[in-house]
This record gives C-alpha cells, sequence and structure tokens, in this order.
C-alpha cells in the first residue's frame, strides 16, 4: 500500500473511531460507518481491521462496555445501564461484561462503592464550547503511551510553519490528553489515549497518525494535580469517591487532561500542574 494511500486510510478510519466513541449507545450499521469513513461497505471491515486491529463488531463492542464502567460512578441499577449500552437483558451485559472485564457487573459495582471515603480535593466548575485539536491515538499502558504519541505529535508540530508563527507550538497552544479507560479494570494492550494539540490554524493539515479530533464542550468538574505524572492515579481515586459522595451523575464523553507546563521534560516533577476535567450534567 502507498504512503499517500494508507495516510488517507488511517484518516478516514479514524473519522469512523471517534464517532463510534462518540455515537457508541446509538445503533451503529455497516452502511453509516462505512459513509463515515467514505468507504465502501463492501471493503471497510477489511480496511478497518488492518488499521486498528480488532473487527468493526468487536471493536463496538468493547467501546460500549469500557464506557458502561463509568456508569457505575453513580446510582443507576445494573439493568438500566445494560440498557443504555446497548443490551436488551441484564444476562447478557452480565455475560459480557464479565467476559470483558472478568468480574460480573454486581461485584464491580461493589468494589466502586468501597472507593466512597474521604475527600480532599476542591472542584472548580467550568463550561466551554468544542475545541478542536490535533490528536495522536496511542493504545496500550498510560506510563508507555503517552511519552510515545506525545512524541509523535510534537515532532509534526514543531515541523509545521506557518503564517506568523514558527511553528504549531506557540505561547498560545494549548495540550491535551484524553483518557478513554480506566487502567484498573481495562487490560492494558486496550487502553486507549489521545494526545492533543489545539488546531487553530486550519491551514495546517493532518498528516498519517495525526489526526482531526474534538474534545467536546460543555459542563466539567474541574481538579488541579500537582505533581508527577505517575501520581494522577491516586488523584482519579479521590475524584471517584468526590462522584460517589456527591452523587454526580457524569454525561457520555471522556475524561480529559491540560498540561499546564510549557515543556514538562524541563521541569522538576513536583512541578508538573495537570487540569483534570470531568464531564457532568
Amino acid at each position: 500500500m502507498k504512503k499517500t494511500t494508507k495516510d488517507e486510510y488511517i484518516q478516514n478510519v479514524y473519522k469512523v473511531i471517534f464517532y463510534i466513541e462518540e455515537n457508541c449507545n446509538e445503533e451503529l450499521s455497516l452502511e453509516d460507518l462505512a459513509k463515515v469513513a467514505s468507504f465502501s461497505k463492501y471493503h471497510f471491515h477489511r480496511i478497518f481491521k488492518h488499521i486498528i486491529g480488532q473487527s468493526l463488531a468487536d471493536y463496538i463492542r468493547m467501546v460500549r462496555l469500557q464506557n458502561s464502567a463509568k456508569s457505575f460512578k453513580s446510582k443507576k441499577k445494573i439493568t438500566d445501564i445494560a440498557l443504555e449500552h446497548g443490551y436488551e437483558t441484564n444476562a447478557s451485559f452480565s455475560k459480557a461484561f464479565k467476559k470483558h472485564f472478568g468480574v460480573s457487573p454486581r461485584d464491580f459495582a461493589l468494589k466502586v462503592k468501597e472507593k466512597k471515603g474521604e475527600v480532599m480535593l476542591e472542584a472548580k466548575y467550568v463550561e466551554f464550547d468544542d475545541i478542536e485539536v490535533l490528536s495522536v491515538r496511542g493504545v496500550g499502558a498510560y506510563v508507555q503511551t503517552a511519552p510515545k504519541v506525545a512524541e509523535v505529535l510534537m515532532k509534526f508540530a514543531y515541523t509545521q510553519k506557518i503564517k506568523f508563527k514558527k511553528n504549531l507550538m506557540g505561547k498560545e497552544a494549548r495540550c491535551f490528553g484524553i483518557a478513554h479507560d480506566d487502567p484498573k479494570i481495562t487490560d492494558e494492550n486496550k487502553i486507549r489515549f489521545d494526545m492533543c494539540i489545539t488546531w487553530d490554524d486550519k491551514s495546517v493539515k493532518p498528516e498519517g497518525e495525526v489526526v482531526p479530533n474534538t474534545i467536546k464542550g460543555g459542563k466539567y468538574a474541574q481538579f488541579l494535580h500537582v505533581g508527577p505524572y505517575e501520581n494522577l492515579t491516586k488523584t482519579y481515586e479521590q475524584i471517584t469517591s468526590w462522584i460517589l459522595e456527591n452523587e454526580i451523575t457524569l454525561r457520555n464523553t471522556p475524561f480529559f487532561e491540560e498540561y499546564l507546563n510549557r515543556d514538562p521534560r524541563r521541569t522538576k516533577p513536583e512541578n508538573l500542574k495537570t487540569l483534570i476535567h470531568i464531564p457532568i450534567s
């Protein structure tokens, strides 16, 4: 496959990836998804699996199940969670959930509720419009994947010569990470992470792994994490307690982080600042 053809396929397949992740609770037909990718439905399955490494059906099932896990951080009944995520019966949902996560929905719900306890974080409520970004998707453990995709994105950003600026990494540039999955319940080789940079100048054209993406606007609870990225897990545990203590209803959109330090490589780990955004109703 020629590089230009492969790049075009990657761009189109990621349109479908983001569409599925945004609309995973809706009916997703092969015909509609093929149209999103501008592919013939007769070739779509083969192209999708070649690029993503999973069949279309398996990917949709995975996204629905992993999104369903977030719904347990609320007072929703398991039956209601099952229906919201495309399962007609509690039994079929329980079977698929246990096969994917290795634990039943009931046992998982009990584990989540055990995290309810002391909360030391303060939430700031913010609202904003959609943010258009360029992103690179990584799949794997966060601590290993994040540096790799950041390197790919930064290499692209620093080589883009744009009007009145040297590159995309101007002073107004903002960097984000979109965390799709909970590393405590999702296999490392299935964890999805998007490293992003603001895309204000549309004269910059996405290439290869660098694809257009959108951080959904709306209402968020914002938390400030100060310290090494390796300690983010502890902060997320406190956020889970905050969600449970305050009976917060989450929107069906991913959590995301904004990295406030200009160059994390030149910043002491204890001085790193990260804003964590939790989508709420």
